[in-house]
């Protein structure tokens, strides 16, 4: 499963909050983007979910869905 199906599963089904996350993507020095988000369960269990890529920019879309910001 990739990083923002992921994250959609942790949100909804397991009514997990993002609890950190940069504000854009990164590109690393290679030129390729990265991106991370944290996401905390009711249950207080931390999950850290990365990305590169275009899975990168994919997760930063969904992070920012879910927290209702436009991209």
């Amino acid at each position: 499963m990739d990083a923002s199906k992921r994250l959609q599963t942790l949100c909804s089904n397991e009514n997990g909050k993002i609890t950190r996350y940069p504000e854009s993507l990164r590109t690393l020095d290679n030129g390729v983007e990265h991106y991370f988000v944290e996401v905390t369960s009711k249950e207080g269990i931390q999950y850290g979910l990365q990305a590169y890529g275009i899975e990168a920019i994919e997760l930063y879309k969904e992070t920012m869905k879910a927290l209702g910001r436009d991209t």
